[in-house]
């Protein structure tokens, strides 16, 4: 899908007594286009590729950008190919979001070193000069991730997934296990034990990023009996919350449990993205702070008057590159400088515990050095 937005020329003639007059134009400032490249959920994946064209989209609201083109590619093969489309369209700044396409975007990078690049949740440590990066450290939110989902089960069984090529997906993974078992540790001795499903009892953790993907892995947890799953990725999370959603609308129309027996235990989701009011298996969000980086990296991009979201200014000097004011080359977003978030949502969560208290406690814990997520 491409939306190309311009702007209109106006030439005004001014007439006077001794007659007509006409002042030329202004010659038009260059185009600056910012275009994105997003594989495979694309920019409805209420996740990261969503919230780098509301940033996008904001930017060009602002002034920074005349137009926005935006491309949706099948998988990372594809991106090459997309990367050549939009140097034609002579992109001011290009983003490629998500790891699946890292490695296309540092060899065109490379072969384009006069364009200025912006690689987003990329993972990627080798890109070249021109390639700017946002990441995100999930470490230690997979970890409050674990303590949370443990505390929400209904069944006493959690997982975690992550899609292939993820970044940090063995560190996520162990981080998650560490938080369901230090909620194991800190509960009441008559409470039982939530047991975190490790690859030997559901098929696999880590699966292909397609929505099949994520359903397949939905469907065999589900039948394992785990009602809280964090699905890390593109479209195999889509696949997973999609999944929960469809089997949360089915028990919810089904035919009354007869009396004496309980109802069935709805699927809940701790999501990575976009707050989840899209869902209502959602009881937890871990949300990667785009604009945050953003902002960090560019001096110029549109600043917010709420003073929770305000950005140092840099103490280096920003450097002109492309046409951009650049203070840092790379941003890595963590729960200490508010570049992650993990917020739990209205609803399940706060029937059943002191969910935002236990969020902030963790998050003290990690910051002060009393929990390391990595060691767990």
């Amino acid at each position: 899908m491409t939306t190309v937005l311009g702007a209109g020329f106006s030439a005004l003639c001014l007439v006077a007594m001794s007659g007509c007059s006409v002042t030329a134009p202004e010659p038009p400032e260059d185009a600056t286009t910012g275009c994105l490249v997003s594989a495979p959920a694309g920019f409805e994946d209420h996740s990261a590729g969503a919230l780098t064209l509301d940033e996008t989209e904001l930017a060009r609201s602002a002034g920074i950008f005349s137009a926005t083109s935006s491309q949706r590619v099948s998988d990372s093969s594809a991106t090459s190919a997309a990367l050549k489309r939009m140097s034609a369209q002579h992109c001011s700044l290009t983003t490629v979001i998500g790891p699946g396409g890292a490695t296309e975007l540092g060899d065109h990078a490379r072969q384009n070193s006069d364009d200025l690049f912006l690689g987003v949740a990329s993972g990627h440590e080798d890109f070249p000069k021109n390639v700017l990066s946002i990441d995100f450290d999930l470490v230690p939110p997979a970890f409050i991730a674990g303590y949370i989902a443990a505390t929400a089960s209904e069944t006493g069984k959690v997982s975690a997934v992550v899609s292939q090529g993820f970044p940090q997906a063995k560190k996520i993974l162990r981080a998650f296990d560490g938080g369901v078992d230090l909620y194991n540790k800190e509960s009441d001795a008559d409470v039982e034990r939530v047991k975190s499903y490790r690859d030997s009892s559901v098929s696999a953790r880590t699966v292909a990023d397609t929505e099949a993907a994520g359903r397949s892995f939905f469907d065999t947890a589900d039948d394992a009996d785990v009602d809280v799953m964090v699905p890390f990725g593109s479209a195999a999370a889509m696949g997973v919350v999609t999944a929960a959603t469809d089997a949360r609308m089915e028990r919810r129309s089904a035919e009354p449990k007869p009396d004496g027996e309980a109802d069935a235990i709805l699927p809940k989701i701790v999501w990575y993205g976009a707050a989840g009011a899209f869902s209502k298996t959602i009881i937890a969000t871990i949300e990667p702070n785009i604009r945050r980086g953003l902002r960090t990296m560019f001096p110029e991009w549109p600043q917010s008057k709420n003073p929770d979201e305000l950005v140092e200014p840099s103490k280096a000097k920003p450097v002109d590159m492309g046409g951009f004011l650049v203070s840092k080359r790379h941003y890595e977003g963590t729960l200490d400088n508010g570049g992650v978030g993990i917020a739990a949502e209205d609803g399940f969560l706060s029937r059943v515990s002191d969910a935002g208290r236990s969020i902030a406690d963790l998050r003290e814990r990690i910051k002060s050095g009393d929990i390391d997520p990595e060691k767990s």
